[in-house]
């Protein structure tokens, strides 16, 4: 892949790696919560994990993110970002759903009824 600067370059390893291996980390965790009896606390515990994991892998982007980030001004730049950390969105997302009960075994089940 071509990159405009090393910046791009940075930043495209950087979001691979959360949204690829930190996203689906968390989703597999998120149903690996609902499979306790209490979950929450599970949820909280692989939360906190992975968002130190996260920021601990993040070295080199925390570098130049203000200046990457600049180029994602508006609307349609929060877009593009929000859609190349999507899985570490939803990911994270469903933790935070689990913790906050909200996400459920139940209701799952009631969203998919189909299932």
């Amino acid at each position: 892949m071509l990159f405009d600067s090393e910046e791009d370059q940075v930043a495209d390893r950087y979001f691979g790696f959360v949204n690829d291996v930190v996203g689906v980390m968390a989703l597999s965790l998120a149903a690996t919560a609902l499979q306790f009896e209490r979950p929450a606390p599970f949820a909280v515990i692989f939360l906190v994990s992975l968002f130190v994991w996260a920021l601990s892998r993040g070295g080199e982007y925390r570098k130049i993110a203000k200046r990457y980030l600049l180029r994602y001004q508006g609307f349609w730049g929060f877009l593009m970002l929000t859609w190349r950390l999507i899985i570490f969105l939803i990911g994270f997302l469903a933790l935070i759903g689990i913790m906050l009960g909200v996400v459920t075994k139940n209701s799952i089940y009631a969203a998919l009824p189909f299932l």
